[in-house]
């Protein structure tokens, strides 16, 4: 595919630009993005322009700009080349036709509070597959499964196939929207995933991956929840020692 140069592509997106309401920046800036990919004014494989040219053109801070970049690499609409900047992924026209308030993460949002509603979507996801999976997903769940015993020792290696374990139940599940919720958690929970996977504790969590798979292979919709929910705990992320005491998300009305 051709790449039009990046001046180019700056020309073509000032052109376009109006006056900017700075109520909700952030979701207004993802909005004019996507126009700017859904008219084609940018298209797959082109690099968009650096952020302080995009502040300029949109009359706003950098600041502004980078979290609603940060937002749309979170989508999948942007890739991040080191050293280089954001390109369109191939993606990113197939992504942006979705509904942009479903895809938008919510301002505000904590650490706990998306970790609570993974958890209310893993759970409900993993009864799904003990009814719902076919032969195939069994199959391709025990061998990330697998491939996570094999990387006890690597925790890059567990973490990767750890993820990919929990994508298949996902699909498994047959429903698209838990796929979308989870791949969409995973990427803004990435960094403290992977954290949590180095410190060490792969051989107790495998044995819960591994009980939460034995459920779903036994078709037992209600083990499997309850595994997965066993398995998925804030408290781990605080505590060393296991617990059966959860934390719950407390939120302070304004």
């Amino acid at each position: 595919m051709k790449t039009r140069s990046p001046q180019r592509v700056t020309d073509r997106l000032a052109a376009e630009l109006g006056p900017l309401q700075f109520e909700g920046l952030t979701e207004h800036l993802v909005r004019q993005m996507k126009t700017w990919v859904l008219r084609g004014l940018v298209q797959p494989g082109e690099r968009l322009p650096p952020e302080r040219e995009l502040a300029a053109m949109l009359s706003v801070s950098r600041a502004s700009v980078r979290q609603a970049l940060k937002v749309l690499q979170v989508m999948g609409v942007l890739e991040v080349r080191q050293g280089s900047g954001n390109y369109l992924t191939d993606a990113a026209t197939r992504i942006l036709r979705q509904p942009t308030d479903l895809l938008i993460p919510l301002r505000g949002l904590s650490f706990a509070e998306l970790f609570e509603s993974r958890r209310a979507v893993e759970g409900e996801a993993a009864a799904c597959a003990a009814t719902r999976a076919s032969e195939l997903d069994h199959h391709k769940i025990a061998r990330e499964l697998e491939q996570m015993r094999q990387h006890l020792q690597d925790p890059s290696g567990y973490f990767r196939h750890d993820v990919a374990f929990h994508r298949q139940i996902a699909l498994a599940s047959g429903n698209s929207v838990f796929v979308w919720f989870l791949e969409l958690a995973s990427k803004v929970m990435a960094e403290a995933w992977l954290a949590r996977a180095k410190e060490g504790h792969q051989e107790r969590t495998f044995a819960e991956h591994r009980a939460i798979h034995e459920a779903i292979e036994r078709r037992d919709p209600e083990q499997a929840r309850e595994a997965m929910l066993r398995h998925l705990m804030l408290t781990k992320f605080y505590s060393a020692e296991p617990t059966s005491v959860e934390l719950r998300v407390v939120t302070q009305s304004a």
